[in-house]
C-alpha cells in the first residue's frame, strides 16, 4: 500500500472540507444569535426531509461510476443526472401532496427548495464521483468551500431582510447551486462528457442494475436511520428540541461526519484498486482504522472537556441543552464515525446487502430509544442518553464484523501464497 498516495489524495479531499468547516464555525457564533432554535429546529426537519430522497437522488448508480469501464463513464455520469431529476420531481410532487392533505399549505413555499436540494444534492453526488475518478480530489473538495461560503451569506445576508427560519432553507439550496456549478464547470473543461447517448445509459443501467437493487434498500433505510431523529424531537419534546439537536450536530458533529466521509471515499478508491490488484485489502483497512479511531477518541474525550464552557460562549445561553446533547452522544458519535469510514468494504467484499441489515440495525436501536424514552416519560436528555447507548453498541458490533472479515480474507490469501 502507498501511504503516501493515500495521504495526499485524503488530505486534497478534506483540505476543501477543513476550509469549508472554518467558513461554518466562524458564522455560528452569528447565526445563533440571529435565528432561534424553533428556526434552526424547522431547519433541520426541512433537510432531513430532503436527506432522505436525496440519498437515492441518483438511484446509487453514483457508485457505478468508480467500477465503471472507460467506455461507459460519461453515460453513467448522464444517467445519474437523468435519475436526479426524475428522482426530485416524484418526491417533491409527493410532498406536495401530503402538505395539501395536512392542510398546511404555507410550507408549498418550501416545494421549490425541496425540489433543488433534491435534484442538485444527486448532481453534486455523482459529479463528485466522476472527478474523483480522474483522481482529481483537489477539485472535488473545492466544491464543499464554494458552498458553505455561499450557504453562509445568503443566510446572514437574509435574516437581516425578513427574519425567520426561511432564511436558513434558502441558504442551504443556494449553496448546493453553487458547488452544483462549479463542479459542473470543471468537469466540462476538464473532462468533457459530451451529449447523452440513451444507448450508452441504458447499458450502464443493466450492468449496474443488480448492485443498485441491493443497495438501495439499505441506503434509504440509512437515510431513515440519520435523518428520522428531528422528527421523533419534533413529536416527543417540540421543535425547540429539534434546534438544538441539528444546531449542536452541525457544530461538532457535522466536521467529524465530514472527515470521515472523506476518509471513506478515499478508502473505498484504495480498497478497489487494492482488492484488484492483491486479492485482499487488509493494510488499507487497519490504516484507516487507525487513522479514523485516533480522530474519534480525540473528538470524543474534546467533547467530554470543552463542549459545555465552548457552547456557553460560542453559541450563548440559549445553547446549553445542545451541548449536554454532544457529551452524552460523544461515544457513540467516535464509534460511528470508525465504523462509517469503513463501511464501504461491504462494496469491496461483494456483500452490499450487509449494509442493509446494518441499517435495519441501527434503525431498530433508535425505535428501542425512542420506545424507551416514551415508555419511561423521559425528556430529551433522556432520549439522547439511551439513542447512544443502542446505536453504539450496534455501530461497535458492525465495525467489528467487518474487521474480522476483511483480516480473515488477508489470512486466506497470505496462506494461499505460502
Amino acid at each position: 500500500m502507498d501511504r503516501r498516495q493515500f495521504f495526499h489524495q485524503f488530505l486534497a479531499l478534506f483540505s476543501g472540507t477543513a476550509v469549508a468547516q472554518l467558513f461554518n464555525l466562524a458564522s455560528y457564533p452569528l447565526l445563533a444569535r440571529l435565528y432561534t432554535p424553533a428556526d434552526f429546529g424547522l431547519f433541520g426537519t426541512f433537510i432531513a426531509a430532503a436527506a432522505i430522497p436525496g440519498a437515492l437522488a441518483c438511484g446509487r448508480f453514483e457508485l457505478g461510476i468508480t467500477t465503471a469501464p472507460d467506455s461507459g463513464r460519461r453515460a453513467i455520469l448522464w444517467l445519474c443526472y437523468a435519475l436526479a431529476f426524475a428522482v426530485a420531481c416524484f418526491s417533491t410532487i409527493v410532498m406536495g401532496f401530503y402538505w395539501s392533505w395536512a392542510e398546511a399549505p404555507q410550507l408549498g413555499l418550501l416545494l421549490p427548495m425541496l425540489f433543488l436540494s433534491v435534484l442538485l444534492t444527486g448532481v453534486v453526488n455523482a459529479t463528485t464521483m466522476y472527478l474523483m475518478r480522474h483522481e482529481s480530489f483537489r477539485y472535488a473538495s473545492f466544491g464543499g468551500v464554494v458552498r458553505t461560503a455561499a450557504t453562509v451569506m445568503v443566510q446572514l445576508a437574509f435574516v437581516l431582510a425578513i427574519p425567520g427560519p426561511m432564511g436558513l432553507i434558502v441558504g442551504f439550496a443556494v449553496g448546493l447551486v453553487a458547488q452544483s456549478l462549479m463542479g459542473l464547470a470543471i468537469v466540462l473543461r476538464r473532462f468533457p462528457i459530451g451529449a447523452p447517448e440513451v444507448a450508452g445509459m441504458a447499458d450502464m443501467y443493466h450492468r449496474f442494475k443488480h448492485q443498485v437493487a441491493v443497495d438501495i434498500p439499505g441506503t434509504l433505510v440509512a437515510a431513515l436511520s440519520l435523518n428520522l431523529i428531528p422528527f421523533i424531537l419534533q413529536a416527543m419534546h417540540g421543535i425547540r428540541a429539534v434546534g438544538h439537536y441539528s444546531l449542536g450536530q452541525r457544530v461538532a458533529v457535522l466536521p467529524l461526519q465530514l472527515f470521515n466521509d472523506s476518509l471513506s471515499q478515499v478508502f473505498f478508491q484504495r480498497a478497489a484498486r487494492a482488492q484488484e490488484a492483491r486479492g485482499e485489502f487488509w493494510a488499507e483497512f487497519r490504516f484507516t482504522l487507525l487513522a479514523s479511531g485516533a480522530v474519534g477518541l480525540v473528538t470524543m474525550i474534546g467533547l467530554w472537556l470543552f463542549a459545555r464552557p465552548v457552547i456557553a460562549i460560542y453559541l450563548g445561553p440559549n445553547w446549553d441543552v445542545a451541548a449536554d446533547i454532544l457529551v452524552i452522544l460523544a461515544p457513540m458519535l467516535a464509534i460511528r464515525g470508525v465504523t462509517m469510514s469503513l463501511a464501504t468494504s461491504v462494496f469491496v467484499l461483494g456483500k452490499p446487502a450487509w449494509l442493509l441489515w446494518h441499517n435495519l440495525a441501527s434503525l431498530a436501536a433508535m425505535g428501542l430509544a425512542a420506545a424507551i424514552n416514551w415508555r419511561l416519560g423521559g425528556d430529551v436528555i433522556a432520549f439522547v442518553e439511551y439513542l447512544s447507548i443502542a446505536q453504539g453498541i450496534e455501530y461497535a458490533g458492525f465495525g467489528l464484523i467487518l474487521m474480522q472479515v476483511v483480516h480473515s480474507r488477508f489470512s486466506q490469501q497470505r496462506a494461499s501464497r505460502a
